[in-house]
């Protein structure tokens, strides 16, 4: 706490240049993570090879280290840097003894089934944003920035397979990243064998808990020519839509709308949507698995997804109506505005989504960390104004630590507002303390969340809680031949009570995960979870079971899974299955079907059944087809009275193609909702000025 105060009497003092100065004093580089870029006369060929005489000249080092197994890397990686005025171009020389996998031919998508390279940068510095660049060994692009979820700039990657493995060869135009124009940036590669499991990484300590834990990455120096280069231009995404369909589903109607970013500082940028894409057709969100607590679903509107990382970076253990701020709660505005930035040791957003019938929903953060990374403070408060209502809830956090292996951390706030008949009803109090290492740890927490707590733009699960909790984990890894390669135990124990001192919540899980060299993982769980319900009925709602799944980190995963247990007024059993096959090298065919059997107390059973198919064809590196058939029939569990019928299908069918700054849309159906919406949806978005999502 000393070191943090001083850093912020410099600050207040001294401005900006002391926390600046504090900061890099702090953070020296180890020498042998810290490499000087080599300056190109003219661009290298990105053709795949390191032929071109350019290369010879190039900056050059190697992955050295295997993060997931805590040893040598098993596998040589070089690794070769230019830039120039314009541009920066890495190339990736990887020796593979292993079966090379590349199944992903469609730019911009994950590529976490594959083998891949990346390059880390954070142009300005540990406090700026992080961008990694992707690439799979048949050249199969994918990229990402902390700002934007939706990044999606135009940069080139080339591959050639080899008999000793393959290269990968990379020009990324410098502008697509936003930096203060510092000449010292920090960097990381890394490179995962998808076969073994195994990650390769430049830079790497022991304490570090991912590869791009960007207090442990290294260096990139002498990146003056670039100084000037990283401010992103203005971005308008212009988009006319069209829908066609029933009237009695709101459809046949056309709209034009706009997504605008403006660059406030090399830092910051102002964001606005006006008339928003009402098309969004995302991932098959629907789901039978039994649980006791609200849903969460992932966001996928454009205006909240831009600055998601921004909000919800809380520390929480054990977590309980997180995250604080749930956008999906929030209903589609009519239009938006936003900023976000960082300055120095502080990150900061806000918005304004103004909506239907006078409804405004607006949030505002401000996080700010020592030049060490040792102590952060965390400020979010956000609030919903309808007529005759206004709820405000705020959040604070403090956390102290060493960031090595040890953090405490205070959590404190609450909601106010109409909804709040008494200040002390809505607050949220947490207290938590972290041991760890990359492979196991120790998170404790006590929490203290009151009655009334449960924010319109929350994710509230439950509330009048209060007490301990406990969660323990160790991984062991046992040696590179081993036909296991590592096991986790894991033990969860919660001990809650409401105000009236009765026992609210309580929880103690044990599992264990085996994961074999043959891409086969186990996985048991056990024990007992305990819930009072809302009519003071206490009920188990404990679920103890199996799974068997093989690939489940590749385009075509199977697994099994069975579990069985108490859930309320009755015993539950229920059955999981999904299997993946290949359609040829470009295509995909998924099969799941779901179960739940509810023999009641009553002697009543209810019976759900959920099965879904689809397809998904990559066209080629610029267009790709979805299909997706769902149906859920049935009762659902009963854990408290009614039991709900269900009877729906769905289906929805979409492609999509991206050429240049031009995106074309043709969608029937969405698979986020129950039922079909008997709908066809035509889209076309045109990007002027910088690229999507920059």
């Amino acid at each position: 706490m000393k070191r943090l105060a001083k850093i912020i009497v410099a600050c207040l003092v001294f401005g900006y240049a002391a926390c600046e100065a504090m900061t890099e004093a702090a953070q020296a580089a180890p020498a042998q993570f810290s490499i000087a870029i080599a300056h190109a006369d003219t661009p290298p060929k990105i053709d795949g090879t390191v032929d071109d005489p350019q290369w010879s000249k190039a900056t050059h080092t190697q992955l050295t280290w295997d993060y997931q197994f805590r040893r040598p890397a098993s596998e040589p990686t070089d690794v070769y840097l230019l830039v120039d005025k314009a541009n920066l171009y890495v190339a990736f020389v990887a020796q593979q003894s292993e079966p090379i996998t590349a199944t992903q031919h469609t730019m911009d998508t994950s590529l976490g089934s594959d083998d891949v390279v990346r390059v880390y940068l954070w142009p300005g510095g540990d406090r700026g944003f992080e961008y990694f660049f992707a690439a799979n060994p048949i050249g199969t692009r994918n990229e990402y920035s902390a700002e934007n979820s939706s990044f999606a700039p135009r940069w080139v990657a080339a591959a050639h397979r080899t008999d000793k493995g393959y290269t990968v060869t990379e020009q990324i135009p410098l502008n697509v990243m936003r930096g203060d124009g510092r000449s010292v940036w920090r960097l990381q590669f890394d490179r995962t064998l998808h076969v073994t499991g195994q990650t390769f990484e430049w830079a790497h300590d022991a304490a570090q808990r991912s590869t791009d834990s960007v207090t442990f990455t290294g260096f990139l120096t002498a990146m003056t020519v670039a100084t000037g280069s990283t401010r992103t231009k203005p971005r308008v995404g212009l988009y006319s839509l069209g829908e066609l369909g029933a009237k009695s589903a709101g459809s046949d109607r056309a709209r034009m709308g706009a997504d605008i970013a403006l660059p406030i500082t090399d830092t910051a940028s102002f964001f606005s949507t006006l008339y928003p894409d009402y098309s969004n057709v995302d991932q098959d969100q629907q789901t039978i698995s039994p649980t006791a607590f609200q849903r969460q679903y992932t966001e996928v509107r454009p205006f909240f997804t831009q600055g998601l990382n921004f909000y919800n970076t809380f520390n929480c253990n054990d977590c309980f109506d997180v995250p604080f701020l749930y956008t999906p709660a929030i209903p589609t505005p009519r239009e938006g505005y936003a900023v976000e930035g960082v300055q120095g040791l502080a990150q900061f957003a806000a918005f304004d989504a103004i909506g239907l019938n006078r409804r405004s929903d607006n949030a505002q953060t401000f996080t700010w960390t020592t030049g060490d990374h040792h102590d952060i403070f965390n400020a979010l408060r956000f609030g919903t104004n309808v007529p005759g209502l206004n709820d405000v809830t705020s959040i604070y956090q403090m956390i102290v630590g060493n960031h090595h292996n040890f953090s405490t951390y205070a959590t404190w706030g609450g909601e106010t507002g109409s909804n709040i008949t008494a200040p002390t009803l809505g607050h949220y109090n947490e207290l938590g303390v972290n041991l760890y290492t990359q492979k196991d740890g120790i998170f404790g927490a006590y929490h203290d969340i009151g009655p009334e707590y449960a924010p319109l733009a929350g994710n509230r699960q439950l509330s009048d809680l209060h007490g301990p909790s406990i969660y323990i984990t160790h991984e062991f890894d046992n040696a590179p031949t081993s036909f296991v390669q590592s096991y986790t135990l894991s033990q969860d124990i919660e001990h809650l009570k409401n105000g009236d001192g009765a026992l609210h919540f309580a929880d103690a899980a044990t599992s264990l995960t085996v994961s074999t060299k043959t891409q086969y993982t186990l996985g048991l769980t056990t024990g007992y979870q305990y819930l009072l319900l809302d009519n003071n009925y206490g009920s188990m709602i404990d679920q103890n079971g199996v799974s068997l799944s093989h690939g489940a980190a590749t385009s075509t995963p199977t697994s099994i899974g069975y579990n069985v247990g108490r859930f309320g007024q009755g015993y539950l059993h229920t059955a999981t299955r999904l299997t993946t096959l290949p359609i040829g090298p470009r295509g995909t065919f998924a099969l799941e079907a779901d179960d739940t059997d509810d023999e009641t107390d009553a002697g009543t059973r209810n019976v759900q059944w959920l099965e879904r198919a689809s397809v998904a064809y990559q066209l080629n590196s610029t267009s790709s087809l979805a299909i997706g058939l769902r149906r859920i029939i049935g009762t659902s569990p009963l854990l408290t009275p009614p039991a709900q019928f269900t009877d729906a299908s769905n289906v929805s069918v979409a492609f999509h193609r991206r050429v240049g700054q031009e995106e074309l849309y043709l969608v029937y159906g969405d698979p986020n909702q129950l039922s079909t919406l008997p709908a066809l949806i035509f889209k076309f978005v045109h990007y002027f000025g910088a690229d999507k999502g920059t």
